[in-house]
């Protein structure tokens, strides 16, 4: 553990609160009930609000920040002071973050708000992503992406961009990014009871049976993020995929319609095949990116998309790309109507926000919020006439995509 760290002026303010700054004061709204749609936020935190291009600042040790940077594989907490616009936190911790986008020059950061002040949270959250766009080279690519998601009645996390200082230096263009946690499912699905899972990346695996020892699927490649200490969450799991393996086929839609909702399901993996993810629940390289939950006091579950940097990335792509790889979506598809649920969910997908008419003015919106604190950010791995190109090309790929997916429809 790094030695703590106050500034001059903020070891005053901390002295005198006790702890950190900024009091949570937004209450988590109410949801729909687990079994109805998911709803957005009623009330979005200052911070998320994306007509802003806000501001961060952290103040930590010299050495600590250089710490990270070497050691930037490491998940190591260092002390720091951080300012979110106008909210001061005093005493968070600061890790390296992310898996192919970690960066020795421009860290991606995790904020833990209570790593050394037990009670501090922000606005009820204990953590906030800073994301580097170190892997979109157009900065905008998860920004458009989680729109789609939301338009399309597929809870996502919110995030906004913001300048990134440190210590009194620019670090660049990153994104604040909502953390899957409690608070995000309190306001999407009204409670908060059940079990949360992170899915991490370590090996290829589309729900394959692997026995039924919940060893094999927890904490990899399903990681607990809530009820850690509790075993009973793990047979849950098992039996979800169990059942996915082993129901016949017979029964098969009528069974998993009994442990998620099938339709927005589908919708899920068709919103990613329209917007090209080539990393994303159907990727190229098994599972990816991905929360699951499941509804306290219920067999029910709930997939949860997770960093979509890595979308929109041609302007020809097959909607069924990897449907097959995957246990869950190779067998809901052998149904007819579940079939014809899936492309109806890409056509509504492209023929209503995957297009210029959409799409196109909320990126060319972000893109002129952006662009000249991105041509100041020297921190990032690629120069600004790369930046102005890949803007040009997910320009193209918005352009062509509604058409190929229509190409495509039976």
């Amino acid at each position: 553990m790094s030695r703590p760290f106050v500034g001059l002026a903020l070891s005053l303010a901390l002295a005198g609160c006790g702890g950190g700054g900024g009091t949570p004061s937004t209450p988590s709204p109410s949801g729909s009930p687990p079994t109805a749609t998911p709803t957005p936020p009623s009330a979005t935190l200052a911070i998320f609000n994306q007509g802003v291009l806000h501001d961060v600042r952290l103040s930590m040790d010299p050495g600590d920040w250089q710490a990270l940077r070497d050691n930037f594989r490491s998940n190591q907490y260092y002390a720091a002071n951080i300012t979110l616009d106008s909210e001061t936190y005093n005493q968070v911790g600061i890790r390296s973050r992310g898996a192919g986008s970690r960066d020795a020059t421009k860290p991606g950061l995790e904020v833990d708000f209570n790593r050394y002040v037990p009670t501090q949270e922000f606005h009820g959250y204990k953590r906030l992503s800073l994301d580097n766009h170190t892997t979109d080279t157009s900065m905008l690519r998860e920004r458009l992406a989680f729109t789609v998601f939301e338009a399309m009645g597929i809870s996502a996390p919110q995030l906004a961009h913001t300048r990134f200082t440190v210590n009194g230096e620019y670090w660049g263009v990153y994104s604040v990014v909502e953390s899957i946690s409690k608070p995000f499912l309190q306001a999407r699905f009204g409670e908060e009871s059940g079990a949360l899972f992170d899915y991490e990346y370590l090996f290829p695996y589309g729900f394959e049976w692997r026995g039924p020892d919940p060893a094999a699927y927890i904490p990899v490649p399903f990681q607990p993020e809530t009820n850690e200490n509790r075993p009973e969450t793990g047979p849950n799991l098992v039996e979800f995929v169990r059942a996915i393996n082993q129901t016949p086929d017979a029964s098969f839609v009528s069974t998993m319609s009994g442990l998620l909702d099938v339709d927005r399901f589908l919708a899920y993996v068709a919103v990613e095949n329209a917007i090209a993810e080539y990393d994303g629940f159907v990727g190229d390289f098994g599972m990816n990116n991905l929360f699951l939950y499941r509804f306290g006091g219920q067999s029910r579950f709930v997939f949860i998309p997770w960093d979509k940097d890595s979308s929109f990335q041609a302007p020809a792509w097959p909607i069924f790309h990897n449907v097959d790889a995957n246990v869950l979506t190779r067998r809901l598809l052998e149904d007819p109507g579940k079939r014809k649920v899936y492309t109806d969910a890409v056509l509504r997908a492209a023929q209503s926000y995957v297009n210029t008419r959409y799409l196109t003015p909320r990126l060319e919106t972000a893109y002129s919020q952006i662009r000249s604190a991105v041509q100041a950010d020297t921190k990032k791995p690629y120069t600004n006439a790369d930046f102005e190109g890949a803007v040009g090309g997910l320009r193209g790929v918005i352009a062509a995509r509604e058409a190929d997916v229509q190409s495509q429809a039976p």
